[in-house]
Order: structure tokens, then C-alpha cells, then sequence
């Protein structure tokens, strides 16, 4: 079996609770790193210290990256498609991102990764492409479906190099974005909840999250896997991260890195 290239992200981070402390520890029990990142709105003191700390423990395991500015989807009373999506100007979304990374650079300082950004939702636009380019980072990182026919959607909106196609992102893991400047890195699995046949809304387990490893790593050499800390706040799902991230650090065939180490060995194709 081929080496499968495993790596994490953990969305949402600015407030220390019972569950950011368990996903904290599960990985690092393992010496999974993990990108992690933080709302820059969000975060206070008492996250601020931890992570500061976590940082000079574990130097290559965790890693702190920016999470939008607020993660709302209503900006000066106005409700939008996105904080970066839908038509927002170039400017305006120019201003919110170096807003928020001066913002974690003061409050985490070396702590801090000011080159990976990750767009609230998985939205964003062209503008957005632009505005990181312009500011230095390096990546960018949202969600990719494997099924065969998001395979060619994605394939054909490269060729034309579009974003977006039909109002549909167009992935570009593991490529440059249109925006030579910007790779992409994006997670395909998603920890939590699931619809069932009721449409009600149920927990992974741990194999159905192994079903879905394996599936991903017949067709992607770098597999990302996200996770939201604050939903794993029940027994059962504790237990089911536990169970699969213990599985994929005893499986010979996995390496783990952390998502910014993917960005220079990312195709230019």
C-alpha cells in the first residue's frame, strides 16, 4: 500500500473549554499535529495563554492559523452570503483579513502562522484569492468532495480557471489557486454529524470514519481531516474520535504532517 499523507484542522478556536482541552490532548497523545484556527473575534485571554503555552511544549504539533475575522454571516447589520463570498469588494475584504491577523499576531505572537487562512463556511472568491496573495499568505484551506462527479466539476472549472462555476466552488487541492500566489490545501473529511435516512442529524462513529478514510485515500495523496472541538462534547463521540484518530496513528501506511507543510509540495499543474 502507497503512503497516505494524513493531516488536521480544528475550526473555530478562541474560547478554552473541557472539549478544546480533550482534543488537545487525544492528539498530542498520538504526536498528531494539528493546524488549528482561531477566530481572531473570538479568542480570549485565557485561549490566548494556553495557546501561547501549548506552542513552546509542543513546537510542530500544534499550529495556530486565522479563521476569518468574526465568523458571522451578518456584517454592519446586513446579513451576507459570506464574511468572504458574495460579491464583497476586494478592499473590504483586504481590510478584514489584515484587521484580523494583526489582531492574533499581538495577541499570540510567535505563536501565531500568518500563512494559512481559512475562509468561515469554505466561502470565498476571487477577491479573497486576491486580498491573500496581496498579504503574504501562502495557503488556503477549505473542503473538497471526492465522488466522481465533483472530481470532473472540479476538473473542468480548472481547466477554464474558474473559482467558481454554476455557483459552485471549484477546488483546487494541492494546486495553485488562479491566484499563482495561493495554494490550496483543503480537508475532505468532516469528524461530526451526518444526515440519516430521516434526515435527522447523528454522530460518526469511528468506523464510519475509517470507511470514509479509506475511500479518500484510494483517490487523494494528502487526506485532510477537520474537526469542530466544541461538537465533540459527548460521551459517544469522544470515544469515536479517540477510537479513530488511536487507529490512524497505528496504521504503518499513514505519515502525518501538518497542513502547512503540504503548501511547497503542492503540484503547479
Amino acid at each position: 500500500m502507497r503512503e497516505t499523507i494524513v493531516f488536521f484542522r480544528d475550526d473555530d478556536v478562541g474560547e478554552l473549554t473541557d472539549s478544546m482541552r480533550f482534543h488537545f490532548d487525544v492528539l498530542l497523545k498520538h504526536e498528531i499535529p494539528c493546524a488549528y484556527q482561531v477566530v481572531p473575534n473570538y479568542l480570549d485571554d485565557e485561549c490566548a495563554g494556553e495557546i501561547r503555552r501549548l506552542f513552546d511544549l509542543h513546537p510542530g504539533l500544534v499550529h495556530f492559523n486565522q479563521h476569518g475575522l468574526y465568523h458571522e454571516q451578518e456584517l454592519a447589520g446586513a446579513r451576507v452570503h459570506s464574511e468572504f463570498a458574495g460579491g464583497r469588494s476586494y478592499a473590504d475584504q483586504l481590510r478584514d483579513i489584515k484587521t484580523g491577523r494583526d489582531l492574533l499576531a499581538d495577541r499570540l505572537g510567535s505563536a501565531f502562522e500568518a500563512d494559512v487562512f481559512t475562509p468561515p463556511c469554505h466561502k470565498y472568491d476571487r477577491e479573497t484569492l486576491r486580498a491573500l496573495g496581496t498579504l503574504g499568505f501562502k495557503t488556503l484551506s477549505a473542503g473538497i468532495r471526492i465522488d466522481r462527479a465533483s472530481r470532473l466539476f472540479y476538473e473542468v472549472g480548472r481547466f477554464f480557471g474558474r473559482v467558481e462555476l454554476y455557483g459552485r466552488r471549484v477546488s483546487y487541492h494541492q494546486r495553485f489557486t488562479p491566484e499563482r500566489r495561493v495554494a490550496e490545501v483543503s480537508v475532505v473529511i468532516d469528524v461530526h454529524q451526518e444526515r440519516d435516512a430521516s434526515n435527522k442529524r447523528v454522530d460518526k462513529s469511528a468506523d464510519h470514519l475509517w470507511q470514509e478514510f479509506s475511500a479518500a485515500r484510494e483517490v487523494l495523496p494528502a487526506v485532510g481531516v477537520m474537526t469542530h472541538h466544541h461538537r465533540i462534547d459527548s460521551a459517544e463521540h469522544r470515544e469515536a474520535f479517540s477510537v479513530f484518530t488511536e487507529r490512524l496513528a497505528k496504521d504503518p501506511g499513514v505519515r502525518f504532517v501538518s497542513l502547512r507543510d503540504l503548501t511547497p509540495t503542492v503540484s503547479k499543474i
